[in-house]
C-alpha cells in the first residue's frame, strides 16, 4: 500500500479559507503536515461580514496539534502582504489554492457595473494578485503547486454574470502560468469544485425539498479536498488543465478547437457553415497553447 501524500515542511496559502471548501483544505493539509496561512476577509456570498470566523478556525487547527496562521488581508487589495506573512511566518511558500470568492445575483441589465468590479476584483484579480506576489519566491526555489477556482458555471447560468465573468477569466489564464512556470517546477490547474454553500444555496432553491437534502448530502465541501490536494501535491505531473471536482469524484473540463472552414466570402456562406461547425463529429483538438492552436487552423 502506497504511503500517504505529504505536505511536510511544505507552506500553503489557502484564500477563502472559512469557507465550506476552505475549511476542510485547510484541515486536510494541516494533517498531512502542511504550514496553512489561512486567509478570510469576509464571510457573506457577497464579500461583507467579519474575519473573526478564520481566526476561530485557526483555533481549531492550533487545537488540534496542527500548523496554521490566520490571515484576515483583503485579497482584492492587499495580497502582497499576505504573501509577506506567510514569508515572515515559515520562510516559504509551496502551494496557493485560490479559493476565495464571492458572487452577487441579478439580471445582467440590473446590476451595476460596480457588482462586476468587486466579483472581479476578489476572485480573478485577487487570485492573480497573490500569484503574482508568491511568483518569484517559488520560482527562486524551483518549486510551486497553484490551484485556481473556476466553476461549472462557466457553461452557462442566469443571473450570475458577474461570478461567470471572474471565474471564467481563470481558465485561459491558467494555461498561460502553466507554460511560464513549467521550467521553474511551477504547476497551474484550475479546479471547478462543487459543493453546498452560502454562495450556492439561492442557485438551489427552487428545487424540491428532497432535491436539496440530497444535494448538501453529496456535495460536502469535504467531498473536494482529496482532488484539489492532489493537484496541489508534489506527486502531480500535470499542469495548465481545467479540472472538476465534488462528490468525492474528479472529472476535467477541455477546451476545444473545432476545425475551421476557408474561403467563406458572403454572409450565406458564413451561415451555412456555421451549421457544418456545430457538428460533433467535425474534427477537432484540445489545444495546449497558442502554438498548437495555431497549428492546428494552419492545417485546415
Amino acid at each position: 500500500m502506497a504511503a500517504p501524500t505529504s505536505f511536510s515542511n511544505r507552506t500553503a496559502i489557502v484564500t477563502g479559507a472559512a469557507g465550506s471548501i476552505g475549511e476542510p483544505l485547510c484541515f486536510a493539509l494541516a494533517r498531512a503536515g502542511a504550514n496553512v496561512v489561512a486567509n478570510d476577509y469576509g464571510c457573506s456570498s457577497a464579500g461583507d461580514g467579519s474575519s473573526a470566523i478564520v481566526e476561530d478556525l485557526v483555533k481549531k487547527l492550533r487545537a488540534a496539534g496542527l500548523s496554521a496562521i490566520a490571515d484576515t488581508h483583503d485579497i482584492s487589495t492587499d495580497a502582497e502582504k499576505i504573501v509577506d506573512l506567510a514569508i515572515k511566518t515559515f520562510g516559504r511558500i509551496d502551494i496557493i489554492i485560490n479559493c476565495a470568492g464571492i458572487i452577487i445575483y441579478g439580471p445582467i441589465d440590473a446590476q451595476p457595473i460596480s457588482a462586476f468590479r468587486k466579483v472581479f476584483e476578489v476572485n480573478a484579480l485577487g487570485a492573480m494578485a497573490l500569484i503574482h506576489y508568491a511568483w518569484p519566491h517559488m520560482k527562486k526555489q524551483k518549486y510551486g503547486r497553484i490551484v485556481n477556482f473556476s466553476s461549472d458555471s462557466v457553461f452557462g447560468m442566469p443571473y450570475s454574470s458577474t461570478y461567470v465573468l471572474a471565474r471564467g477569466a481563470m481558465l485561459g489564464v491558467t494555461k498561460s502560468l502553466a507554460i511560464e512556470g513549467k521550467a521553474d517546477n511551477i504547476l497551474v490547474n484550475s479546479v471547478g469544485p462543487c459543493a453546498f454553500s452560502r454562495m450556492c444555496a439561492d442557485v438551489i432553491g427552487d428545487l424540491p425539498t428532497d432535491h436539496q437534502a440530497a444535494f448538501k448530502a453529496t456535495y460536502t465541501g469535504e467531498s473536494n479536498a482529496p482532488a484539489i490536494l492532489a493537484l496541489a501535491s508534489e506527486q502531480n505531473k500535470y499542469t495548465g488543465q481545467t479540472w472538476v471536482s465534488g462528490g468525492w469524484a474528479m472529472g476535467r473540463t477541455a477546451i476545444m478547437s473545432i476545425q475551421e472552414i476557408k474561403g467563406l466570402k458572403t454572409v450565406d456562406e458564413v451561415l451555412k457553415g456555421m451549421d457544418v461547425l456545430m457538428d460533433k463529429e467535425r474534427e477537432s483538438i484540445e489545444p495546449q497553447s497558442i502554438e498548437d492552436y495555431l497549428s492546428f487552423r494552419a492545417q485546415a
